[in-house]
């Protein structure tokens, strides 16, 4: 069985041959493991790409984001937007180009990539050519919420939604023509089969569902409906049903589920009544953190525990979900790979 039928049967509630190790980004240890900078990891698309192929072989890894990094989605430098390069770190947006409604006059959507942009297509493009026909590999497609985020500012584009309404509308229509070209640009370039939509932006502690729903989601919904045919899941949205509360807690839980905060057994039991995210299969998240601060033993037991539990209880043959597989050293990088292969292993004698 290859990888991607792996993923595939587990998003359909089948059983695989074995459960799916899914990874969202890996950016920090790609570079660090494999040895090459930030800088390379950003502009030159062969280096990128090498590294996601040679990490995901390495690691047993079935389904993997291609080339996460928020500069490289579109809105980078290249469209006006500033980004502070700190030293160690992926580049962060600190600025963005809009300060009124008349610089709105001034954007206009690209006719092909530039810049970061096209740094971010062409790796797509070398590892989906590589393993694109074995593997289940993404790629986010930022949504219009997450272009109006760096175009405008994260936290102007928050006090628009309240304060001036008009404004948020008109550049939400302005980025969702700009997220279509970023989806039609990805889907037609690399030939990538399982891009996603992402709102990066959607956390919890800074958008409420029903503003979600009321604000959002018509334009999430334009975008996916003009990138057809052919779906482009919105698999981060956890936002539950519009006015309905019990739903949004179910959504609450699957997000703890996904991206294992907490790293709570019973969240993850709880969220079993929603369902799995849009184009994932249903999760058992590790967070970034305990990676980083649990040893082998202890991440292997959890999972264990957890596996069990979805199976025996409830049916469910989950993915092994490792959202943020980063580290901030080398010998960081050096007990990650051990992490990383106790995992495999554990996965790999894994009897279902």
């Amino acid at each position: 069985m290859t990888p991607s039928q792996r993923v595939s049967l587990a998003i359909n509630g089948e059983k695989p041959d074995k459960l799916p190790i899914i990874v969202i980004n890996s950016n920090t240890f790609t570079c660090l493991h494999y040895g090459i900078s930030i800088e390379e990891y950003i502009t030159n698309p062969y280096k990128c790409a090498e590294v996601h192929i040679r990490f995901i072989q390495d690691f047993g890894i079935d389904c993997a984001m291609v080339a996460a990094a928020y500069i490289l989605y579109g809105t980078g430098p290249e469209m006006g937007v500033h980004w502070e390069h700190a030293d160690g770190n992926f580049p962060g947006s600190v600025k963005g180009v809009l300060e009124s409604e008349e610089d709105l006059s001034i954007l206009k959507v690209p006719s092909k990539p530039s810049g970061y942009f096209k740094t971010y297509v062409e790796a797509i493009r070398l590892v989906n050519q590589a393993l694109g026909d074995t593997h289940y590999l993404t790629a986010n497609v930022i949504g219009p919420f997450t272009v109006a985020c760096f175009l405008r500012g994260i936290e102007q584009t928050l006090v628009d939604t309240m304060m001036n309404p008009d404004l948020f509308d008109k550049l939400m229509t302005f980025s969702t023509d700009f997220s279509v070209y970023l989806g039609k640009t990805i889907r037609d370039i690399t030939g990538l089969s399982h891009p996603i939509l992402n709102e990066i932006f959607l956390a919890p502690e800074m958008i409420r569902p029903d503003v979600y729903h009321a604000q959002i989601a018509p334009y999430d919904i334009d975008v996916q409906r003009r990138l057809g045919p052919g779906p482009v899941p919105n698999s981060f949205a956890f936002m539950g049903k519009a006015g309905d509360r019990h739903s949004q807690k179910i959504a609450a839980s699957l997000n703890q589920a996904f991206f294992g905060v907490g790293e709570s057994i019973e969240a993850i039991k709880d969220a079993t009544q929603g369902g799995r995210p849009a184009g994932y299969p249903f999760p058992v998240g590790v967070s970034g953190r305990a990676l980083n601060s649990w040893d082998a033993d202890k991440i292997v037991s959890f999972l264990k525990e957890a596996i069990d539990s979805l199976i025996s209880e409830k049916g469910i043959y989950p993915s092994i979900n490792l959202p943020s597989v980063q580290t901030d050293s080398p010998k960081k990088a050096r007990e990650m790979v051990d992490k990383l292969n106790a995992i495999n292993k554990f996965r790999n004698n894994y009897a279902i």
